[in-house]
């Protein structure tokens, strides 16, 4: 198991499942408008923030999970590193350098072995990394390779680099002391819509102070239909001693059962999508509504087209009696024969206007036919 591998694991258990302690230091070095540098740095004693220091004071702030005070209360050298990286970096590299970040620390396992780790990130990628050990920097970017060159000839901040991680970080391990915890854990579930789709942001919002807490799950029979999922966290939570855990699909808008699952100091935890957004907003009502309407579309097709059908048939006989050549007709059993398809359209159609209007359209249409007097023409020539 490598050094970040294991680093991941301990973040994750307590110290007494893991049966080792790691002390992680994570600086971030930022170009603020106007060419300004800020500078902060959190210290993580096994997944649990103990101090905070910022460019303003330079002086650790240690959080109330932090039992015992007698650690370093300055992180100046930290700011001197990482500022002057944000100089040397960009015309190194012959780019603008927005963020660095430094990841460095120890970790000691069960049997009191040490290791020791130091990694450096530009603008959020993977940039180069020191090898307390060997005292040789190596780069992840191609970019980095000037880096390397220039930082691998000052023998007197590598040996510094190497002291301190692989020996002072050991001996602040040993006087770190935790307060105790009680474990909770709290599981939120919520939406968030999608601006003019019929798709969702559903949200499994984790937070405890519970150690074992590692991974948080979709479950229910709408979880195999989420278009995407993604998971963040554990990070630390906004409480002494919480991790915070975030899980977020894509889902549609329906009414399907969506429920999260997470597991917590032995037993699970799990929670079901009650259909609201975060501020009680209830999206599947709305969801009905859109079912509503489209079942009123199809009802309105529906009719349209039986009309359409009805229409054709009547054209279609129509037809057949203008070829048949009749010897005699009933121009009564004709009308009698009108008012049945008018009653018939009347039925299917809602609107009160359109028998009249189909009425007049077809006299005006077949008006010899339904004439008497062309009748009466048309009989009288067949005598003759």
């Amino acid at each position: 198991m490598t050094c970040f591998q294991l680093l991941i694991h301990c973040f994750l258990l307590s110290a007494g499942e893991c049966g080792s302690h790691a002390l992680v230091f994570l600086s971030t070095g930022r170009v603020q408008p106007g060419n300004q540098l800020s500078f902060e740095q959190l210290t993580v004693f096994d997944g649990v923030p103990i101090s905070h220091c910022d460019s303003s004071t330079r002086t650790e702030e240690f959080k109330p999970s932090l039992e015992s005070k007698n650690l370093p209360s300055s992180c100046e050298a930290a700011y001197s590193d990482i500022t002057e990286s944000l100089h040397v970096i960009p015309p190194l590299i012959n780019s603008t350098v927005y963020v660095v970040q430094r990841r460095r620390g120890c970790i000691q396992s069960a049997d009191g072995r040490n290791s020791a780790f130091e990694a450096w990130s530009v603008n959020g990628e993977d940039f180069i990394t020191f090898d307390p050990e060997s005292q040789r920097w190596t780069p992840q970017s191609p970019s980095a390779v000037t880096v390397k060159q220039r930082w691998k000839r000052n023998g007197a901040r590598n040996i510094f680099f190497s002291r301190f991680i692989r020996q002072q970080c050991p001996v602040l391990i040993q006087r770190i002391r935790l307060r105790s915890i009680n474990p909770r854990t709290d599981l939120n579930m919520f939406a968030k819509p999608i601006a003019h789709t019929a798709q969702i942001l559903l949200i499994c919002h984790v937070t405890s102070t519970d150690r074992p807490v590692s991974s948080v799950h979709l479950t229910g029979d709408g979880a195999p239909s989420a278009r995407w999922i993604t998971v963040t966290g554990p990070v630390p939570g906004p409480e002494d001693g919480s991790v915070v855990l975030r899980l977020t699909p894509e889902i549609s808008l329906s009414q399907h059962t969506y429920r999260c699952a997470v597991q917590a100091g032995g037993h699970n935890i799990s929670a079901v999508w009650d259909g609201k957004t975060l501020d009680g907003r209830l999206l599947l009502t709305e969801s009905s509504g859109h079912w509503k309407t489209l079942i009123l579309i199809l009802e309105v097709l529906g009719v349209v087209s039986i009309i359409t059908i009805i229409s054709w048939a009547t054209v279609c006989l129509l037809n057949c009696v203008k070829t048949s050549r009749p010897r005699r007709v009933d121009p009564q059993l004709m009308e009698q024969f009108v008012n049945v398809v008018i009653s018939f359209t009347q039925g299917s159609e809602r609107n009160p206007e359109h028998p009249a209007r189909c009425e007049m359209n077809i006299r005006l249409r077949d008006q010899n036919f339904y004439d008497p007097e062309y009748f009466a023409n048309l009989i009288n020539g067949a005598d003759r």
